[in-house]
């Protein structure tokens, strides 16, 4: 009888035994700073709407009110290291031939949220013509996809001069796909 119990705690012990592992392996992935750590390759696009202010000289302008407009591909790197905090992360952007930018994010499960930063360049195109001025607060939020790619919705706010007339920049349909090196 004592056999019999001895043999049904060592399988008792031999199932919790495997029911930890499991459980400890499962507890594994990676997921918050963890997932989002590391360098990536990324391109962003899409529109901007247009609000047509005034000409720098303050005269009325003659083009319509409010447009869309292009914002010219940019391509570059990012990196994402975590910080001293539990779940906050540094991330730089370095825009290939333009801008470093340095914001600071906190991650959650599988989602980035990037604090907001500032843009003094940015290429929005009207009809060939190019924005030689632009002021604009960038905010971002992006989603982990099978581990290696992240996609950003980008929020744009701010101004920008093309010519000499000035214009209010909303966000219409701004995106960033960053893959993993």
């Amino acid at each position: 009888m004592q056999s019999n119990l001895q043999d049904i705690m060592k399988r008792i012990v031999f199932v919790l035994l495997i029911a930890v592992t499991a459980l400890g392996l499962s507890s594994c992935r990676k997921s918050g700073v963890g997932l989002f750590a590391g360098d990536y390759s990324f391109k962003t696009s899409g529109e901007v709407t247009l609000t047509a202010q005034a000409d720098v000289n303050g005269n009325n302008v003659i083009v319509p009110a409010v447009m869309n407009a292009g914002i010219a591909d940019e391509i570059g790197q990012i990196s994402i290291s975590p910080t001293d905090y539990d779940d906050e992360v540094l991330v730089v952007i370095n825009h290939m031939g333009g801008d470093v930018i340095t914001t600071y994010g906190t991650c959650e499960r599988n989602t980035i949220v990037l604090d907001d930063f500032r843009r003094n360049t940015l290429p929005i195109s009207i009809n060939g013509l190019l924005s030689n001025e632009t002021y604009i607060t960038v905010s971002a939020v992006g989603t982990m996809y099978e581990g290696d790619m992240i996609v950003f919705d980008v929020s744009l706010s701010g101004r920008c001069t093309i010519g000499t007339a000035t214009f209010k920049i909303r966000d219409k349909n701004v995106k960033t796909v960053a893959y993993r090196n």
